[in-house]
């Protein structure tokens, strides 16, 4: 039977992803008190990786007999009387519980760190003069190009680059002008923009508000928003760290929770 000691992986996920380099608002780490250091979460046979946790993960962990479940997401936001006021939540909790299953949340401390995969993607795709992060926001990377390409070039290799249908691109975006640099800042980054004061620049992220485009159009920023799905990257990730590292040791199993929003 394949298993591992549990310590050994968090061991592992805690040196790429510590969770020191949190933002401070964020829940990482253990999710599920209740199962925290009872015997069978001791040995881990096998985990399942995913973006959110919901039901469908859920009944799909406990198919597969998983006793971890990685999500990008944390599974616990709030206090806990809080969250299962969603009653949705409250019977998935209940059913993690009386598995034995936890779930262990890698989020703003993916984002911090140097080992994550998206700078990767985005060379995969386009060529990548220059990528570092912001020097006041760890969460956002400033890409520089070879060469320039066309606003509508990049929307279609963000496209392909995160398997995803549609963009959302404000008003005053001309899709023939050109572009050889511009911030990317995965999940609901785009409150960074203004907060860093950004101005006159092409800008992606993966959500923004009404007053986000405003703030957009006022300062000469081409605002581009690809949905928070962008961060399904995390799943092959994580996936593809542990196999190589644990090898035959643990099965690893992805669960796409496919994009959340279409157009018609």
């Amino acid at each position: 039977m394949k298993q591992i000691n549990a310590s050994q992986l968090y061991s592992y996920l805690n040196d790429l992803f510590p969770q020191s380099s949190a933002a401070e608002w964020d829940k990482v780490g253990f999710q599920i008190p209740e199962v925290f250091g009872t015997p069978q979460q001791d040995k881990l046979q096998n985990v399942v990786i995913c973006l959110d946790v919901t039901s469908e993960v859920v009944e799909y962990a406990i198919e597969k007999k998983s006793n971890l479940i990685i999500s990008r997401h944390p599974f616990i936001f709030n206090e806990i009387d809080l969250e299962k006021k969603d009653e949705s939540k409250k019977t998935n909790y209940q059913k993690l519980v009386a598995n034995g299953i936890q779930v262990f949340s890698i989020h703003t401390n993916y984002d911090a760190s140097d080992k994550q995969s998206l700078l990767n993607l985005i060379e995969y795709k386009l060529n990548v003069k220059a990528a570092k992060k912001l020097e006041a926001a760890h969460e956002i990377f400033d890409i520089k190009l070879l060469n320039e390409i066309t606003n509508k070039q990049l929307i279609d290799d963000l496209k392909f680059i995160f398997g995803i249908k549609y963009v959302k691109f404000n008003a005053n975006l001309n899709l023939e002008d050109n572009v050889s640099r511009f911030y990317i800042c995965p999940g609901a980054g785009s409150s960074l923009m203004k907060e860093h004061g950004l101005k006159n620049c092409t800008y992606v992220t993966g959500e923004a508000k009404w007053s986000d485009f405003i703030y957009a159009k006022e300062n000469g920023i081409n605002l581009i928003i690809v949905g928070h799905y962008m961060e399904n990257y995390f799943i092959d990730d994580i996936q593809t760290k542990i196999t190589k590292t644990f090898g035959e040791e643990l099965d690893c199993f992805s669960f796409d929770i496919k994009n959340m929003w279409m157009i018609f």
